[in-house]
């Protein structure tokens, strides 16, 4: 038997409405004020790392540990499945109905579909159960514990996507890829097909310089 051809999906405003993990630990953070307090205290030292591209992440990393503080990670895992039912019941749908049906239509054609995100896996997989979609393998992010609090462990995040993949069983080349994001590129250049999916003008022209051709873009955000 032929092995199936492997099709990769990004998740994050890919398969979803929003940066799903952003939402989820802004939500830790607002429903406890001293933890928003904690950020704001440090402002000062974050906003300067903000401004320089080798720094950038460096103040999203203190305001997940902000969020994650004092908290297990079966209580972490627990919060996440609880937000997962959360944003199911709110007005605002969480997966963009073009995108799963795309996934669904190349699990019909018997694809090896795959979806790696930087998105926590917890919340992802919480995300995906919701959706039906729980038997999809799922690359996704990790974090460890530190000072009390929760940090990243293995971002799968651009390049670092390629090895995470091949170490689950799923290496390049790769027959399809949908992302909307330029950080992907790398995923881009191992396909053979890709599509991006309702792309900023910046990640466009980015993209189609980098790739040099025009891109095929679904646009599942603007429908």
């Amino acid at each position: 038997m032929s092995k199936p051809d492997v099709v990769v999906f990004d998740f994050d405003l890919t398969l979803t409405g929003w940066e799903t993990a952003s939402r989820f630990f802004k939500t830790l953070l607002r429903r406890q004020p001293w933890r928003i307090a904690g950020v704001v205290l440090a402002l000062p030292v974050l906003v300067p790392l903000w401004a320089l591209p080798h720094t950038r992440r460096l103040p999203v990393r203190f305001a997940v540990w902000m969020a994650t503080f004092g908290r297990s990670g079966e209580a972490l895992a627990a919060l996440a499945v609880a937000h997962a039912d959360e944003v199911f019941g709110g007005p605002e749908p969480v997966f963009l109905a073009q995108g799963v049906e795309r996934l669904r239509n190349h699990l019909a054609q018997g694809d090896q579909v795959v979806i790696a995100t930087g998105c926590w896996e917890p919340l992802a997989q919480a995300l995906l159960e919701r959706e039906g979609l729980q038997d999809v393998p799922l690359v996704a992010s990790t974090l460890r514990p530190c000072l009390g609090g929760w940090v990243s462990e293995r971002h799968c995040l651009g390049e670092n996507k390629i090895p995470m993949l091949a170490e689950r069983g799923y290496p390049p080349p790769w027959r399809v890829a949908y992302t909307d994001h330029r950080a992907d590129l790398p995923l881009l250049r191992n396909s053979a097909q890709w599509y991006l999916v309702s792309p900023g003008e910046k990640c466009l022209r980015l993209i189609e310089q980098t790739m040099m051709t025009k891109a095929q873009i679904l646009p599942w955000r603007d429908a």
